[in-house]
């Protein structure tokens, strides 16, 4: 059986199979593999069964039928759906029972999509792996002892078992991305605001405005898959017919004939894996060796200062959910310390205590840096760069980031440096699209992240495309091959 979403969907529609053989499929696999991996934290069987016998009655009739008609798929558990709590792992929201779906549960049902269920996040979304006092600890299914990422790791690993046929994970610090890389995956990371971010938790249930640096995107098995659901996603929160559209424009370029790529793979900032490093320039050797032109280059600014910028955009973001002792903690550490300190555990304080004054400050350097971008993709059509500094982690659940164990090529180094890299797409908002790359000694995968420019987000993901159909594909973990 297909279950790729963009080839599922067609097979249903043609009568190939059913709905409700497919969603019995997936319910199937769910219930033999979700125990080991804990991906899948809350489910809704039985209302997927009776989707799924409409939506074959539908096909039956001769109703028009949407893009995901009868498409099982699980979700994120930070998008509200109707009739399910959102937790995030906050005991607080325990009893919150949504009332209505997120504007990208809306626009997926409305494709025709049935959701079996939720998958698992960190706490409030705010770590690079997957784990809560409620839900407990999700498992990357190439080696259990390690995470499948944060903070769409739930949604990683159950895509990677092939235990849902599609999944839409969000994205601040890395949380499509991350995941994505570390689970062999293709996941997109859009330009900022393009999706609607209406009813993701966090922010709290029910805000309306949408938030700084926080997107929301897909991911899947296959190139297709991501293109699908981002097609089917994206666009303003007002209907076509309250204002305007909105209208992407397609890839720079289709085929890697000359096409412009620049690596950004050394930087002293953040050292990455040496094999890591050694399979990002593999995959860019691949789209040379078909027409691509490859330059090593990056933006014009300094690695350090851009993550300075974002750390404390980021940090004045995520705080405001923070509570009173914890803001209370953070301005003593913020008094005690050297003005010249510049760790990322400190830039975060400092963000958290952030002025307005200061945020309109750090707010024009992020757009001086954006002008960088423009200037760079002037010359590149996109950017190759890493997600991480490493494959995926083993488990590592001390409270205190500064206390995980965290090495690059044998060398201790800063558990939240895992925040470098994600950060250089999303500061300025750009979109990037991860593909798998030769995966890692260890048999753990690997991902390449390809940048690039703001509002083309059709040019990442023909580029991730180009090494799909060249040799870098979703490969399945052992013991979950279908």
């Amino acid at each position: 059986m297909q279950i790729n979403a963009s080839k599922l969907a067609p097979a249903i529609a043609a009568g190939e199979l059913s709905a409700k053989e497919a969603t019995e499929f997936f319910i199937a696999r769910i219930e033999k593999h979700n125990p080991s991996l804990n991906a899948v934290i809350a489910q809704r069987f039985d209302e997927a069964r009776a989707e799924a016998d409409k939506a074959d009655e539908r096909r039956q009739a001769g109703t028009p039928l949407g893009a995901l008609h009868g498409v099982p798929m699980t979700i994120k558990d930070a998008f509200e759906v109707d009739g399910m709590t959102c937790q995030v792992g906050v005991p607080d929201y325990t009893e919150t029972v949504s009332r209505k779906d997120s504007m990208v549960v809306d626009r997926l049902k409305a494709a025709g999509a049935i959701i079996l269920g939720k998958t698992n996040t960190p706490f409030m979304c705010a770590d690079w792996q997957s784990f809560n006092e409620l839900t407990g600890t999700s498992n990357n299914p190439y080696n259990l002892d390690h995470t499948p990422g944060g903070s769409s790791g739930g949604s990683a690993a159950a895509l990677a078992a092939s235990l849902t046929a599609l999944e839409f994970g969000s994205d601040i610090g890395g949380s499509i991305r991350v995941p994505s890389h570390f689970c062999g995956l293709f996941g997109h990371k859009p330009t900022h605001g393009i999706i609607p971010t209406l009813g993701h938790v966090p922010p709290a249930h029910g805000t309306l405005s949408a938030g700084d640096l926080n997107v929301v995107g897909p991911m899947g098995r296959c190139v297709d898959d991501i293109e699908l659901a981002f097609d089917l996603t994206y666009g303003l929160m007002a209907p076509a017919s309250q204002g305007a559209q909105l209208a992407l424009q397609g890839p720079r370029k289709s085929s890697p004939e000359g096409l412009r790529v620049g690596v950004w793979i050394d930087d002293p900032y953040c050292p990455i894996d040496d094999e890591m490093a050694a399979n990002i320039e593999a995959a860019a050797k691949t789209l040379e060796k078909l027409g691509a032109i490859v330059v090593t280059t990056q933006p014009n600014f300094d690695l350090a200062h851009h993550t300075e910028a974002f750390a404390i955009l980021l940090s004045s973001y995520m705080g405001a959910d923070f509570p009173e002792q914890v803001h209370q903690n953070m301005q003593l550490i913020v008094d005690a310390a050297d003005p010249n300190d510049k760790s990322l555990a400190l830039l975060q304080a400092r963000g958290a205590r952030l002025l307005h004054k200061d945020w309109l400050y750090w707010n024009e350097i992020r757009h001086h840096m954006a002008q960088k971008w423009q200037a760079l993709f002037q010359e590149v059509d996109v950017l190759l760069c890493p997600v991480t500094p490493t494959p995926a982690m083993p488990h590592a659940q001390d409270p205190d980031f500064a206390n995980r164990p965290f090495s690059v090529n044998g060398k201790q180094r800063k558990y939240m440096e895992n925040l470098v890299w994600p950060g250089v797409a999303t500061l300025c908002g750009l979109p990037a699209t991860i593909a798998p790359i030769a995966p890692h000694s260890s048999d753990l995968p690997m991902g390449v992240q390809i940048i690039g420019p703001a509002f083309e987000d059709k040019t990442p993901m023909a580029v991730a495309r180009m090494l799909e159909q060249n040799g870098h594909h979703f490969a399945a973990p052992k013991g979950y091959d279908v």
